[in-house]
């Protein structure tokens, strides 16, 4: 107790205190950052490097719940910036008028120095994110295609000529070509009209879309009592994809309009 009552009296160790804590918190916000940029990766990095349908966690927290994470501590960062500055009030204004002798330049630059510091802290507040609709290319890429095959398809091997080629062949391939374009932009489709992420729990999307949970359950093979989880968790753990969620989606819409 006696020492809790010297260090809070005693501005200099309260001070020191403070920058510790401050260091600490620079260097959790500096390593939670790196761990969501170049370990818990997203999109088409991701899918590239380990397949379709995974997601990364590290201590059963994805990416998007360690943002969450990385904001608390920005917030508390702030707080004890705060303390910090009221703590050295005095010092500051001591420089400042060094800094600056005239009085009315000293308030039109603590005025800008305000305003800046209100608008960058609240600006998410204040815009509007622009829509973009994007083709997911990695998603529906199988993982059994090399490089080397989508080469050997793209370009002729100059063993076998034109006319070795039967019309019937080029038909067949130019069937299955138009087919699998078909399945692709239809899938695409399908999820672009019924996009799934996964933060979304399955209550939230059965309410999303209007359909029961149950019928979600069943077709993703999914125990009922497990509606309220994260589709990214429950995905790694029985073996499912955001497009399958879409699909079941897009499923029972149609048995509902016939």
């Amino acid at each position: 107790m006696n020492t809790k009552k010297s260090i809070l009296k005693d501005k200099a160790k309260l001070n020191l205190c403070i920058d510790f804590v401050l260091f600490l918190l620079l260097a959790a916000m500096a390593g939670i950052g790196l761990l969501i940029k170049y370990v818990l990766i997203s999109g088409e990095s991701r899918n590239l490097i380990y397949g379709d349908g995974i997601n990364l966690l590290l201590w059963g927290l994805d990416r998007h719940e360690w943002g969450t994470i990385h904001l608390i501590i920005s917030l508390v960062f702030i707080f004890f910036l705060v303390l910090h500055v009221i703590f050295h009030w005095s010092m500051i204004l001591c420089l400042l008028r060094r800094l600056i002798p005239n009085r009315i330049g000293r308030i039109a630059f603590s005025t800008i120095i305000t305003v800046l510091a209100t608008l960058l802290f609240v600006f998410a507040f204040l815009i509007t994110p622009t829509q973009v609709y994007h083709e997911h290319n990695f998603r529906n890429r199988t993982n059994n295609t090399s490089p080397l095959i989508g080469e050997q398809e793209l370009t002729p091997s100059p063993e076998i000529s034109d006319e070795a080629v039967t019309r019937e062949e080029q038909r067949d391939k130019e069937t299955k070509h138009k087919e699998e374009k078909v399945h692709k932009h239809k899938n695409q489709t399908i999820e672009e009209e019924y996009e799934v992420q996964g933060t979304y729990t399955l209550d939230y999307v059965a309410d999303k879309y209007n359909i029961p949970s149950t019928y979600l359950c069943n077709e993703l093979n999914i125990p009922q009592n497990l509606t309220s989880q994260r589709l990214g968790r429950l995905r790694k753990k029985y073996n499912f994809a955001m497009s399958d969620v879409s699909r079941a989606i897009s499923s029972y819409k149609n048995q509902s309009q016939q």
